[in-house]
């Protein structure tokens, strides 16, 4: 088992060179890898996965913030479910919202809010919570760590 975790995070490692800025690989715990897209700026963080009408099964963004806090979440012009993955600075899970479904066109639109301080959100297509078998206290390898802004 620890000589396939070492082979993915490996692969992963290779697979992350050369690509763009704005983007990292996740490695959950049982191995398997997803491509992130990164937003750590208020704009990207702001538009998030507005507009998308999908979002690929080993696909994800990661939200970087500044400092740890209670970072809201909401589902404002989004046309996919996601699950959230609030992660603290060692990229431990702290809190998970499953299954959050879109906002009405018209209507109230409520935050996603988590019980603990983070510093990064991960969204991914909903259901991958489940899937993964992902719980709070599982650490996230993230591969070419964005760096939080000053």
């Amino acid at each position: 088992m620890k000589t396939r975790a070492l082979a993915v995070l490996a692969t992963a490692v290779v697979a992350t060179s050369g690509r763009a800025a704005g983007s990292a690989v996740a490695v959950f715990p049982n191995g398997t890898a997803f491509t992130l897209e990164v937003a750590d700026d208020p704009e990207s963080r702001r538009v998030g996965y507005m507009y998308r009408d999908a979002i690929g099964a080993a696909e994800g963004m990661l939200f970087v913030f500044e400092d740890d806090g209670v970072h809201s979440m909401w589902m404002k012009n989004c046309r996919v479910g996601l699950d959230m993955v609030w992660l603290d600075t060692a990229y431990r899970v702290v809190d998970l919202a499953e299954r959050t479904k879109p906002c009405p066109e018209v209507g109230e639109c409520p935050s996603i809010i988590p019980s603990r301080p983070s510093r990064f959100v991960l969204e991914l297509a909903s259901g991958t919570v489940a899937r993964q078998s992902l719980k709070v206290g599982d650490t996230i390898a993230v591969l070419t760590q964005p760096s939080p802004r000053p």
